[in-house]
């Protein structure tokens, strides 16, 4: 019969830990990079161009479909070969979650700028608004606030997907239970604890999103 070793999982939780502040950043850089490349393609998507509509529609489709732990390996040991740039782990890391975050935040924002009603436009310009003055001051503000659950979706989306940085040497959570299990020979407790780990960070991200939304919710 297996007996838990719980001196193990004081040590699992004490290393694990450290990596937890590693998790979260790479997980809220991934997404403030995400959200900055997803704006301008949503808005550009939303255009009548045909041209951008065709080349960012192929950017959003590559990196909608190819699964993210390809992303990551393909960044951190292919592009070095293409370019001669070696990238470190974390940045390769963060970059393949933000070009996967970002074609899916794009499709939302694009959603988001095409349900705001015409008339909002409409009243714009007669108020004397151009253009990116309309986008910025009046449609923007209201996408981001019916898009804050998605985002806050992703977020946690995100501190997931941020495991599969352990396949490239990133020592964030999944990696140091990696170590515990190799270490100790005990992979139920450094694993239990890995998991304990990521339903603590998801859980509260989750709550906190939910009171936000709350907060900032359009009334109907």
């Amino acid at each position: 019969m297996y007996v838990f070793d719980w001196n193990t999982v004081g040590i699992a939780i004490d290393y694990i830990g450290r990596g937890l502040w590693l998790t979260v950043l790479v997980s809220f850089a991934s997404l403030a990079l995400g959200i900055a490349l997803a704006l301008p393609i949503g808005i550009l998507r939303s255009t009548r161009n045909k041209l951008l509509f065709t080349v960012l529609s192929a950017y959003v489709e590559l990196f909608r479909n190819v699964p993210v732990l390809v992303l990551v390996v393909w960044i951190y040991y292919v592009l070095p070969i293409m370019t001669g740039y070696n990238m470190g782990p974390i940045a390769a890391g963060i970059l393949a979650l933000s070009l996967s975050t970002s074609a899916f935040l794009a499709e939302v924002f694009r959603g988001g700028i095409s349900g705001i009603a015409a008339g909002q436009r409409e009243a714009s310009a007669s108020l004397g608004l151009n253009s990116f003055q309309t986008m910025r001051d009046v449609i923007i503000p209201q996408v981001f606030r019916r898009m804050l659950a998605p985002m806050l979706n992703q977020f946690i989306v995100l501190i997931k997907e941020s495991a599969l940085l352990s396949y490239i040497g990133v020592l964030e959570i999944l990696q140091r239970g990696d170590q515990i299990s190799t270490q100790f020979s005990r992979p139920l407790e450094a694993y239990t604890v890995v998991a304990l780990f990521y339903f603590a960070i998801c859980f509260s991200v989750s709550q906190i999103s939910l009171r936000i939304e709350r907060r900032f919710a359009i009334p109907e």
